[in-house]
């Protein structure tokens, strides 16, 4: 996601906790570097619920985690930075590691 104040990038993490009684509970982690305006900060909450507000069974909650610089990489020459920190952004959300995924995932992420 971009800022609309300074162009600068924010990234969000959802974290899927699938509980099979109680309904899906997804943790959302918005991750920065800068403070983000009120305004974007809006939009992100407004995102989020437009995505997740209406899934039947679901609940959420979103937290912010403030990172210190912005994520860069030597691409093509060092693409394990990517493992290096999304492995370190999850230490910090206590996720032992990513859920796995496969393409159809995807197809009901925004689905009712």
């Amino acid at each position: 996601m971009i800022s609309h104040d300074s162009k600068e990038s924010a990234f969000l993490l959802y974290l899927d906790q699938r509980r099979s009684q109680d309904g899906n509970h997804i943790d959302v982690f918005l991750i920065s570097h800068f403070d983000l305006s009120e305004e974007t900060y809006e939009d992100v909450l407004s995102f989020n619920n437009d995505m997740l507000g209406s899934k039947p069974n679901c609940s959420y909650c979103m937290d912010t985690i403030s990172v210190e610089e912005e994520f860069e990489f030597d691409f093509p020459c060092d693409m394990l930075a990517i493992q290096r920190y999304v492995d370190n952004l999850l230490k910090r959300v206590q996720a032992n590691k990513l859920p796995a995924l496969t393409e159809k995932d995807f197809n009901y992420l925004s689905q009712q």
